[in-house]
């Protein structure tokens, strides 16, 4: 639970899967589920991901409905991060207002914020502007995101398939960007960090699972993972963020570490070739989810990779 709503929280963000009855509707009771079962280890929640909560396959009314019953199963209990992100600028703005809307209703009084992948539907022209907009249009804040492999995702030529890094620095002088989730090479995030240096409340978080067991970030690590294998994940965070004080320098618990880090990486092999529909058949598999019903706009997983996710799953005994 956060201390200061105001403050971007750290550590292990879950971007939960979407569970899905057929016809794209959402399950809230098994949702209520996952988030008891991703709770006990996770620092924050991340609703409607682009990737792992298939938002971009959802119409908005569904991805309303799953984040309004999300708020109202974790009741500020946990810090929330919200994907606003979708295909045009004007149904990005008009997602925002109407989840802003609930929130208003609601008189929800959690830890809340705004995730957004600008360049999937805006350019970097005039993306601070934009920003400095949507800022003006909102009383929550926001935590921006890059992704190359999402924008290439359209159908239309892109020049420019990350933030630039002079048009990221001027976007960080906005007092509500609070903090970005970042999937890029090594150098790109060595330019964003330099980019954003003088913003010392400014969150860093990693958007790749494999990037930060190999050289984490400041600030923790967005991870699909973490819906399958929370406390493990929860260990990798909290040791790659020296949070483990005395306990880090056994020997035991650093054996420990290196076993874990090399069975998430192995699932994480596995399941980012197809993110959500893969881990959907694990959580299914391991009994965490009754189905593995996926979006009808996401890309099924095929006969092989099922026979990939029994095996492994049978091998760290999740069956």
């Amino acid at each position: 639970m956060a201390s200061d709503t105001n403050k971007p929280p750290s550590g292990l963000i879950c971007p939960l899967v979407t569970p899905l009855k057929t016809g794209d509707v959402p399950d809230v009771k098994v949702l209520g589920r996952l988030i008891d079962y991703v709770g006990a280890a996770a620092d924050a929640f991340l609703l409607g991901d682009v990737f792992w909560g298939e938002s971009l396959a959802l119409s908005p009314e569904t991805r309303i409905e799953t984040a309004s019953a999300a708020l109202e199963i974790i009741q500020g209990k946990w810090p929330v991060l919200i994907t606003i992100t979708s295909h045009t600028e004007k149904a990005t703005r008009d997602l925002m207002a109407c989840m802003e809307s609930f929130v208003a209703r609601a008189g929800y009084i959690g830890s809340l914020f705004w995730v957004d992948y600008p360049i999937y539907y805006h350019s970097n022209r005039g993306l601070p502007q934009l920003y400095e907009a949507m800022s003006a249009d909102t009383a929550i804040d926001f935590v921006s995101a890059n992704h190359a492999g999402l924008v290439e995702r359209r159908r239309r030529p892109v020049k420019h398939k990350n933030i630039r890094t002079g048009v990221l620095k001027k976007i960080s002088r906005i007092e509500k960007v609070r903090g970005l989730i970042f999937t890029g090479s090594l150098k790109r995030s060595f330019d964003y960090h330099k980019a954003v240096r003088y913003r010392k409340d400014f969150r860093f978080y990693d958007g790749n699972e494999a990037s930060f067991i190999r050289q984490p970030s400041s600030n923790g690590v967005v991870a699909g993972g973490a819906n399958l294998l929370p406390r493990a994940w929860r260990e990798i965070t909290w040791s790659c963020l020296g949070r483990y004080d005395v306990q880090q320098n056994y020997a035991d618990h650093t054996s420990r570490i290196l076993e874990t880090g090399v069975m998430l990486q192995e699932f994480h092999e596995l399941y980012s070739q197809n993110p959500a529909a893969v881990l959907k058949q694990m959580l299914h598999v391991a009994g965490v989810l009754p189905n593995a019903h996926t979006a009808s706009g996401t890309r099924p997983a095929d006969k092989a990779q099922n026979l990939e996710v029994e095996a492994i799953c049978r091998k760290y005994d999740l069956i």
